[in-house]
């Protein structure tokens, strides 16, 4: 394992939503001393993110009926797989936040995807899966309720003071 783990913050945004949430809280947990990394899904395909991180934080839209974001869907097709490696997150502490619209069949059908799939692969749910609507007007009511919740979960599961990279 690295000496030096750190919070991933990893997102999957089509209008901007997920990636602005996600680098609001990397920037946040560095105000803390909390080392973080903030980038796109697609970005984390090939890292060895159970040697490296400390905590998940995923947040990620569904676009279309049911499909990841352009920035999120090489990593999904690469999790998703039957051959993916059982232990592949295994130990690893992760929160993930569902963006959809109740409008469409599959609401927040990513993040629901991705939790399941996190914990099939080892990973340890700290927080329940939170899905935010913006179809009915609540969606910052979620987000707010969630922010504070994955706050204190990454506090606590926070990498070694540093500062924060984000990339887009």
């Amino acid at each position: 394992m690295s000496e030096s783990r750190e919070i991933y913050i990893l997102y999957g945004s089509q209008t901007g939503n997920a990636e602005s949430l996600a680098v609001d809280l990397g920037e946040r947990l560095t105000e803390r001393g909390i080392a973080n990394t903030c980038m796109p899904l697609n970005g984390a395909k090939k890292l060895p993110l159970k040697d490296l991180a400390s905590m998940l934080i995923i947040l990620c839209a569904t676009t279309g009926n049911g499909d990841a974001p352009e920035n999120a869907d090489g990593w999904w097709r690469t999790i998703k797989l039957r051959s993916a490696a059982k232990d592949l997150f295994e130990g690893v502490p992760y929160s993930v936040l569902g963006l959809g619209d109740t409008n469409y069949d599959k609401f927040c059908y990513m993040g629901k995807a991705i939790d399941k799939r996190l914990a099939e692969l080892g990973g340890e749910r700290v927080l329940e899966l939170y899905c935010a609507d913006e179809g009915t007007g609540a969606m910052e009511e979620t987000v707010e309720a969630w922010k504070v919740a994955v706050f204190d979960a990454a506090l606590e599961n926070g990498g070694v003071s540093g500062d924060a990279s984000c990339s887009t």
